[in-house]
């Protein structure tokens, strides 16, 4: 190859970065409504213009390369940095209120965004899909200026308020000899291939896939995902199991899929988190908004934003499912 000395093209970083967090060329064009022959056209180019391979490919599988790794960090830096300039351009242009909120698949936000839009109408708010791979980092690059988050997140950087807890439930094909139980342990679930949440760090593991085991041992491996539509895909072919939140079970009903509760694996929990370092009288207001809606909290509370990283704060509420209303976005 020889390296050329073109700009990088965006839209040649977006492919790359829906191949490389799929490893399948179909796949991703269909996500950005592309055919596979343009999309593979797009990587080819710039892996020229880079001068480096950024796959490795056979018959089988596609895989990164250790440059296209590194370019994989790079390149969600550097198209989350290109969405900042051009949202920060558009306010200074525009004179508008913007507030970006962050939301993990099937959060329960419906409340706070009707209580901030109460008092705040002239803001308009934009949504933000978080994926498990990028919440802390979508809020420290401005991706998002506030987000409704699965912890754990990174809690250094990250002001954190805890909302509530949600009890998981394994994801199991109806025909499984388990689909029919009320509860499960994860001693029932011992031999089966849990689907791993890609890119999650070792934390997020631990909590979403308990993973390790509370006796310390690990779960069988299965293959690698990014979203519910291949979970569910992997799911109904056999290929595995996984444990989800209670409320995915509300987002996607599917007659040949069930939904089982595990009994013994701690609740995962729900919180509103947001970069310190960028102060915004918006973002207050929406913290502030958000804490008013919490269960137990008085009505019309409008305490200061800033005050829910004092001692304490994180402490969890009662184990609580999700009211009516949760927001999900594919």
């Amino acid at each position: 190859m020889n390296g050329g000395q073109s700009d990088l093209d965006l839209r040649r970083l977006r492919g790359f970065v829906a191949v490389a967090e799929r490893l399948h060329f179909g796949q991703a064009a269909a996500a950005l409504h592309v055919t596979q022959p343009a999309l593979s056209r797009q990587i080819q180019q710039l892996e020229h213009d880079l001068g480096v391979a950024l796959f490795t490919r056979n018959s089988r599988e596609v895989t990164l390369t250790p440059a296209g790794e590194q370019f994989l960090e790079d390149s969600r830096a550097l198209l989350a940095a290109a969405r900042t300039a051009r949202d920060r351009a558009r306010r200074i242009a525009t004179g508008e209120n913007l507030l970006k909120v962050g939301f993990m698949l099937s959060c329960d936000i419906t409340a706070p965004l009707h209580a901030f839009s109460a008092h705040h109408p002239e803001v308009r708010i934009e949504l933000v899909r978080l994926r498990w791979w990028a919440q802390s980092k979508d809020l420290l690059d401005g991706t998002a200026d506030v987000g409704f988050v699965r912890l754990p997140v990174d809690s250094e950087r990250l002001n954190v308020l805890p909302l509530y807890r949600e009890r998981l439930s394994a994801v199991l094909p109806a025909r499984h000899p388990l689909a029919g139980e009320e509860a499960l342990g994860l001693h029932d679930l011992a031999n089966e291939p849990l689907l791993r949440y890609a890119g999650a760090d070792p934390a997020w593991s631990a909590v979403w896939n308990a993973d390790p085991r509370p006796d310390g041992t690990r779960p069988v491996h299965g293959p690698d995902v990014h979203d519910m539509e291949e979970i569910l895909a992997y799911v109904r072919a056999g290929r595995g199991v996984v444990l989800v939140p209670e409320s995915v079970a509300a987002v996607f009903p599917r007659p040949d899929t069930a939904y089982v509760p595990v009994s013994d694996v701690p609740p995962g929990a729900v919180a509103l988190a947001w970069d310190p370092t960028r102060p915004s009288p918006l973002v207050e207001s929406f913290v502030a908004a958000t804490r008013s809606t919490r269960a137990g909290d008085p009505a019309g509370e409008d305490p200061d934003g800033r005050s829910a990283s004092r001692p304490g704060a994180d402490r969890p509420d009662p184990v609580t499912r999700p009211r009516p209303g949760s927001v999900s976005a594919r």
